[in-house]
């Protein structure tokens, strides 16, 4: 005789059938049966009741576990059904609710005493359901379009849904009023304007924002199709087949609102063609477009404040005159970009063609968005330069030193990535001084400039921030000395590895306020010497007292054979940020995270490979023990679970930044020990 584990506790109240009389037993049976049908009727009301109170009491786990057993001990009975369904609506999940109440009708029949109620709390439940609170509108108007709007930032596309706008009509008032307006954007293959895009059609009037690609369609039939008064951003991306003239009249036809507009890949389009066309630009940014202006020198454009001009031609760029005649029709500039940048000797004029002048980009492009300085209304000489892209930009030192001593006293961030050339140059550079070249045949180019660097008050004292990237140390070592030598105030540094020559160091140490470090160490031989005597000043002269809070190093493959000196980081006192930027980290360097699983005591911050950064084993498992630890960014293509399992083990660790690639179980896990996991995309390691 077996035992059932799994008991019914429905079918112990149903009446057994008898295969055997004997004596009055039937009848003792059947009372028995039904004592325990009105003891099991009690319990479930009571049940019930319990169930109700918990839930009243918020106590809803244990409320739903009750209407579960009153459900299981009579599931003919409507009574469970309807209890966990009430339960589920004062939790607000009327769809968890209304499907309960299906349930519980198809189960139980119309005699039931219950069914009539489980038909109206299931209408009750979909009416609740159906519901949706405007919480838009019940919110003051100054509050909605000034702090939630703006932070949703919706692009909208011609011809997608555009859902948000069709919320409410109170929704959609409150987007349209916002200041910045509706971004929308066309597509990148538009191939007719005569037709289609409804949506931008219909909110042509609210569009602020208007960017995408043309083929060969005209421009001036989608403008003519509806009103966009309130047009300011314009952002097209041109082929060789986009029609020049619809294109131009395209423009004329929303000229009175555009301020902002940007033009790429339009080979037949002259600069004159929008400058007159759109009287009221801000700011312009073209690419492959010809760098002609009016021939009238009285057109001036002092509207125009930020002008980006990029794959301009070799005949643009390398006439000097042409290139002052451009830059002096807008007088009022505040940003400029080249690419391909002109020769170095419009550095020495471009305070008189653009006075205002306060950020330059000369020869690397990048987009107005990426400015880490804001220009100030008020603001008087140049704040951030970047001059060169590669080796093939060559800089003639005079042009350079010049530029530089104009703006010596507003200059708060430089960057430089090409070949200074210092033949033949007036003044040369030495031991971190400027001295005059004792050449007779050298013209003298003081004329050109607002003071003599030659002078001894020849200090930046606002630069905070330097980096140089060049690829020859040898065209510009004396240039770097001379720069940090004369920047008491800098904070940040960026330097190639081959350029950490001992001077150099030497210099780095003298500057006292210096807290971050960036290294590249992508080409190039030499530097080791000099970095480990900078650091080495740090850890054992300045020890607690140290400045330097953040170090960055950018390689491809980290290891020890190739950079012996990272085992130093290990004893920086008040390292506060390091940042291992690697293709790859070596095996060899585990004892040196050992080290820093034990030392770097100030340790916040922890930035592991970038991308699709290759890490060998066991490489949390030496970092673990790092008892200050708050913050970990991991740049591998991918972990394992033994290394995610070794993530778990660190003490104070509050946020970790991780692979998109990590299974759900796994990432639960994770969760449950650290309070804030991130996962990032490739673009964002």
């Amino acid at each position: 005789m077996t035992m059932e584990d799994d008991i019914s506790w429905s079918q112990l109240l149903k009446h057994p059938i008898a295969t055997a009389e004997h004596s009055n037993d039937n009848n003792r049976i059947a009372a028995a049966t039904e004592t325990l049908q009105q003891t099991a009727h009690q319990f479930v009301k009571v049940l019930n009741e319990r169930a109700m109170l918990l839930a009243n009491s918020a106590q809803f786990d244990a409320a739903l576990h009750d209407a579960a057993a009153t459900r299981t001990l009579i599931p003919g009975s409507g009574i469970g059904y309807l209890c966990m369904g009430d339960v589920y609506c004062q939790q607000g999940h009327h769809a968890a609710a209304i499907s309960i109440y299906d349930q519980g009708l198809e189960a139980v029949p119309e005699s039931d005493p219950y069914y009539q109620q489980l038909q109206q709390h299931r209408m009750t439940a979909i009416a609740n359901n159906s519901k949706r609170v405007d919480f838009i509108s019940q919110l003051p108007l100054d509050i909605v379009i000034t702090h939630i709007v703006p932070r949703m930032q919706p692009r909208f596309y011609s011809e997608s849904s555009c859902e948000i706008l069709y919320v409410s009509r109170e929704w959609q008032e409150r987007i349209f009023q916002q200041s910045k307006g509706l971004k929308f954007s066309f597509g990148e293959e538009a191939n007719t304007f005569k037709e289609g895009h409804a949506q931008l059609i219909q909110f042509a009037p609210h569009v602020q924002f208007l960017g995408g690609s043309l083929l060969d369609v005209r421009l001036d039939e989608l403008f003519s199709r509806a009103s966009f008064s309130n047009l300011k951003e314009l952002s097209i991306i041109c082929a060789p087949t986009t029609p020049r003239l619809p294109l131009i009249h395209g423009l004329q036809m929303v000229a009175d609102s555009l301020t902002h507009l940007s033009l790429y890949e339009c080979p037949g389009l002259q600069l004159r063609d929008i400058v007159e066309t759109c009287p009221n630009l801000v700011s312009l940014e073209t690419m492959n477009v010809d760098a002609i202006v009016p021939s009238s020198s009285s057109s001036t454009y002092p509207k125009v404040t930020h002008l980006a001009l990029h794959a301009i031609s070799e005949t643009a760029r390398s006439q000097h005159d042409n290139m002052v005649d451009i830059l002096g029709r807008f007088p009022s500039l505040q940003s400029l970009k080249i690419t391909p940048m002109p020769s170095s000797s419009i550095l020495s004029i471009l305070h008189q063609c653009c006075p205002h002048l306060q950020i330059l980009h000369y020869g690397l492009r990048s987009s107005f968005s990426d400015d880490i300085i804001d220009v100030h209304p008020n603001g008087n000489g140049v704040t951030f330069v970047s001059l060169g892209a590669n080796e093939e930009d060559i800089f003639n030192q005079d042009d350079v030193i010049g530029f530089l001593h104009v703006h010596i006293e507003s200059l708060e961030k430089f960057t430089f990535r090409g070949i200074m050339d210092a033949n033949n140059s007036y003044w040369r550079l030495a031991n971190g001084k400027v001295r005059i070249q004792q050449v007779d045949d050298v013209p003298r180019p003081h004329s050109r400039y607002a003071r003599d660097p030659t002078l001894p008050q020849a200090f930046f004292m606002r630069l905070d921030s330097i980096m140089f990237t060049g690829p020859e140390l040898s065209s510009c070592h004396e240039f770097i000395l001379w720069m940090i030598s004369n920047a008491p105030n800098l904070n940040t540094i960026r330097l190639r590895k081959s350029y950490f020559q001992l001077d150099i160091a030497n210099a780095m140490i003298n500057a006292r306020h210096l807290c971050k470090l960036e290294i590249f160490h992508s080409w190039g031989n030499g530097g080791d010497e000099g970095i480990e005597r900078f650091l080495g000043y740090h850890i054992e002269t300045m020890g607690s007292g140290s400045t330097l809070e953040e170090v960055i190093i950018r390689v491809v493959n980290l290891g020890m054979s190739r950079t012996p000196w990272i085992r130093l980081l290990a004893r920086l006192k008040c390292l506060r940020n390091l940042k291992l930027l690697a293709g790859s980290i070596s095996e060899d360097c585990i004892p040196v995270m050992e080290e820093i699983g034990q030392g770097c005591p100030a340790l916040k911050e922890l930035t592991l490979g970038h991308a699709d950064c290759g890490l060998p084993d066991d490489l949390f498992k030496s970092l673990c023990k790092h008892p200050n630890l708050e913050c970990l960014r991991i740049g591998a293509e991918s972990l394992s679970n033994d290394d995610l399992m070794d993530l778990c083990a660190f003490k104070n660790l509050k946020q970790l930044h991780l692979p998109s690639i990590v299974e759900d179980d796994m990432l639960e896990m994770l969760q449950d020990h650290i309070p804030k996991v991130e996962l990032i995309d490739d673009d964002d390691a």
